[in-house]
């Protein structure tokens, strides 16, 4: 922990990132907040960087020793950490990190990278024993008896460029799916980011569709998607074509061979 130094990693990020209006207002939805919602947003960044992701870990390392050294004036409760997070305002966050992301683009920190793309994927959290909301999705067992619910969330990513960058989400209700959240979700980073951010888009086998091709073209974006029998008559034309023909380019990729 001695090897943090959160003032300097503070100024980094106010500074160089341009986070210093976020972490100032971070769109504080409380009534009558007792703890300022900046305390509470840099203890919730200093705690990812502490390996403390857990809003128990969070509050563990504020009432130790280290509180000082982590440039957060008061500890506080998992239950504080709780209630001001649910009440943030996402657009702004949602700003802060494009802002970010803009000016890392700025700086050259892609510089080596000839091709920066965005990656899609479904992911989920927030597991629980009963519905709390209408993001609740009923997970069942093979006797198809309920078993608890978990939020799912369509997730984009910067790839491409030797990191890989979590951007932003965008959960679905059980009337909803993947496949419309994503769309929504690659049309608001886009905005957010500028047409001219990234080369292509990469996705499963879900996005091989006409309606998603239509949507990336319309972005400026290139398509990356996983060809499987979900689509049979393209798949078989691709085996076709291609199982006679040796392949244009391999290469090692650490122990794996790989063939294009």
């Amino acid at each position: 922990m001695s090897r943090i130094n959160a003032q300097r990693l503070k100024r980094f990020a106010q500074h160089q990132l341009g986070l210093e209006s976020y972490l100032r207002d971070a769109g504080d939805g409380r009534l009558r907040p007792q703890i300022a919602a900046a305390t509470i947003v840099w203890a919730l960044l200093i705690g990812q960087i502490a390996r403390r992701s857990s809003y128990h870990g969070v509050e563990e390392l504020l009432r130790s020793p280290a509180r000082p050294q982590l440039a957060v004036s008061r500890g506080c409760g998992d239950d504080t950490l709780g209630y001001c997070t649910e009440r943030l305002d996402a657009g702004k966050l949602r700003g802060a990190v494009a802002k970010a992301i803009r000016r890392a683009k700025r700086n050259k920190a892609f510089e080596n990278s000839r091709w920066v793309g965005l990656a899609l994927d479904g992911t989920g959290g927030g597991h629980v024993m009963r519905q709390r909301c209408g993001l609740c999705h009923p997970l069942r067992n093979a006797a198809d008896d309920i078993t608890g619910y978990l939020h799912h969330c369509a997730m984009v990513s910067i790839v491409g460029t030797g990191i890989s960058l979590p951007v932003d989400v965008e959960p679905w209700g059980p009337c909803d799916c993947e496949y419309e959240a994503a769309q929504r979700l690659l049309r608001r980073v886009v905005e957010a980011l500028g047409r001219r951010f990234a080369d292509y888009v990469a996705g499963d086998g879900l996005y091989a569709t006409a309606p998603f091709l239509n949507t990336a073209t319309e972005l400026g974006l290139y398509v990356v998607a996983r060809l499987k029998d979900n689509l049979p008559h393209l798949y078989e034309a691709a085996q076709l074509y291609f199982r006679s023909r040796p392949p244009s380019h391999t290469f090692m990729h650490g122990a794996d061979q790989i063939e294009l």
